[in-house]
């Protein structure tokens, strides 16, 4: 419980709390020759993630990429290990449901 959901739960706290902070554009020094210019690093989507995620705490590791990429505004496709494929359908049904429950397609995730 406390390796996985508890964990998982302060992501999703995190993420909800300075996700929006921590992507916003990024400026940067660009010295005294390009006073005229403007330098900032830009954060975009890249459109899907692929996640590979381990056997050991497959739900940790499956849900810990798809909140970071969902957020960022990807879509995820999730391969989770041979050993826990059986979890894996569970974990994807809940986070088509929250998906769908908060109006977003639940085809944006894949696992």
């Amino acid at each position: 419980l406390l390796g996985e959901v508890m964990t998982t739960c302060e992501k999703i706290r995190c993420v909800n709390a300075n996700g929006e902070l921590w992507l916003r554009n990024s400026y940067r020094p660009t010295g005294p020759m390009m006073i005229h210019k403007t330098a900032y690093v830009e954060y975009v989507p890249f459109g899907v993630l692929g996640v590979i995620a381990p056997w050991n705490y497959p739900f940790h590791n499956a849900l810990n990429h798809i909140i970071s990429g969902l957020f960022s505004g990807n879509a995820v496709v999730s391969k989770v290990s041979e050993h826990t494929s059986w979890s894996s359908d569970y974990f994807g049904r809940i986070v088509s449901a929250a998906l769908l429950v908060n109006g977003h397609s639940p085809d944006l995730v894949q696992t």
